[in-house]
Formats: structure tokens, sequence, C-alpha cells
């Protein structure tokens, strides 16, 4: 009889733990299956929502519209409404340059900005390939041998009124 109370214990932990166990992957999934590889423009604008969608992510259900044929940016909602991925692209002036971006924006409304820079920080803290700047401990930035040709950057930030994002940026010049 103890060993049945045990195991039923047991099984309870278990099925309580997985939801929090799935809770973290989906960020995770979403950092390395769909943001790196789009920022590192290892992957295409489309290939990034197909990706989010085989993560079982889909278009807001107010966002009826058809998606445009060079569209230059996505929205798209877990099947829970939890977390959120935008997907971007275009180009922007830095300084007296242009560079193309290709920006990806993950947000939730349950995960505050301290646990996702602990996100990051789990993911991008090796010194061999990440800096961080002393006085922005939310922001890391991939080290190039090529710093004027392409630029890769990661930001956990906190608006007012606003959900907590990490943003994986990639820079292009």
């Amino acid at each position: 009889m103890k060993s049945v109370a045990v195991f039923s214990l047991f099984a309870g932990l278990i099925v309580m733990a997985a939801p929090v166990a799935a809770q973290d992957a989906v960020p995770a999934g979403l950092l390395t299956e769909v943001c790196l590889p789009y920022a590192n423009r290892a992957q295409t604008f489309e290939r990034s929502i197909r990706a989010a969608r085989v993560l079982e992510f889909r278009r807001p259900v107010n966002d009826t519209a058809p998606l445009e044929e060079w569209a230059s940016e996505i929205t798209m909602v877990s099947k829970d409404g939890i977390w959120r991925v935008k997907i971007e692209e275009g180009t922007v002036e830095r300084g007296e340059r242009s560079a193309y971006e290709a920006s990806c924006t993950i947000s939730s409304s349950r995960a505050s900005a301290r646990e996702l820079a602990d996100l990051a920080r789990r993911a991008f803290r090796d010194p061999r390939y990440w800096s961080s700047p002393p006085n922005n401990a939310w922001r890391w930035d991939r080290l190039s041998a090529y710093p004027e040709e392409y630029g890769l950057a990661v930001e956990v930030s906190e608006q007012p009124g606003e959900r907590p994002t990490m943003t994986v940026r990639g820079s292009y010049y």
C-alpha cells in the first residue's frame, strides 16, 4: 500500500511539472528554431513562419486579412495565447549608414523581463562568442570578425504598459 501511495505522489508531481516544462520549451524553441536562424539569415521569412507553425503558433484570431506576397512583418501567437512572436525585416538608418535588419521578438503575458533575461543569459553567456556591455546586463552582442558588415544582438526590454520582450536582431550593412 505504501508503494502505491508513493507512486501516486510521484505521478502527481510529474503531471504537475509537465506544464511548467512545456512553458520553458516554448521560448527556447522559438529562440533556437525561429529567431536565431532568422536573424542570422540562415532561414527566410517564410521558413521562419513555417517553423513557428510547427511549434503550434498561428496568426491572432482578429488578424484575418491575407498575408501580402511581399509582407515584411507578422505576429503569431501560441495555441494557448500566452506567447507571441513577431517576425519582421526591413531597412533602417544607423547613423549615416543604412542597414537591412531581420528581427524576431518573443513576448509573453506570463513571463517577466527577468525570466526572459535569465533565458537569454543561459543561451548567450559564453564570452567566446558573446559580449554584454557593462551598463546593460540585458543585452548580448555576437562577437564578429567583420562588425562593419554585420552584427547580431539580443536584448530584453520592458516598456511601461507593454509585455516584456526579447528581441533577436541581425543587422547587415
